[in-house]
């Protein structure tokens, strides 16, 4: 049975061709999950907690410092800079966000939103992207928007995609019906191909 996060479904999801099977077959065979192989790992569960533990934002600045190597240090510097900028001006109030799966046919989708925030009065749900060689897309945000929408199906949220590796935030700005349709279509495909 296929089983994804809403992160690497959404990147098949916009990959065409020869690379959605290479993708396909990839997730299909990689094993368990094993948090310990995340790369951003500590950042993520750095800025997850952040508004929740009432911690400065100096505090992702001081997880950057505290890595050993010196790509990684970078990376993470970046990183909590975009996070920091999109931050600023904001009076954020965090609560554990929600989680769930989108099921359809043999298909499971995890939709885990790292962050339930109150930003300026709105609630809002956001799923934190880091990585910048898998690009984020209005396309992909808009799948992963959909998806949060769905399986919290709540009306009172906004649903966002932050891209960390830009500091630019993306909203659901499609048609709900056709994007239905769409995620339905990519998984008879992934199903059609997973081995």
């Amino acid at each position: 049975m296929p089983d994804f996060g809403i992160s690497e479904f959404s990147s098949i999801a916009v990959t065409t061709g020869k690379p959605k099977i290479t993708k396909i077959n990839n997730i299909a065979n990689r094993g368990d999950y094993q948090f310990f192989k995340d790369y951003y790992l500590p950042l993520r569960t750095a800025i997850k907690g952040l508004f929740i533990h009432k911690r400065h934002i100096s505090y992702l600045f001081d997880v950057a410092r505290k890595q050993k190597e010196s790509s990684k240090k970078i990376n993470f510097e970046k990183v909590a800079g975009n996070f920091k900028d999109w931050q600023s001006g904001k009076n954020i109030t965090a609560y554990a966000p929600p989680k769930g799966y989108y099921n359809y046919q043999q298909t499971s989708i995890n939709c885990n939103p790292e962050l339930n925030v109150v930003v300026n009065g709105m609630p809002t749900l956001v799923k934190l992207h880091f990585n910048a060689s898998d690009k984020m897309t209005q396309e992909r945000a808009n799948i992963i928007c959909y998806i949060m929408s769905n399986v919290i199906n709540d009306k009172n949220f906004n649903y966002s995609v932050l891209d960390l590796s830009t500091g630019k935030e993306y909203f659901f700005n499609g048609n709900y019906e056709k994007m239905t349709v769409k995620i339905q279509d990519e998984i008879q495909i992934i199903q059609q191909y997973w081995s």
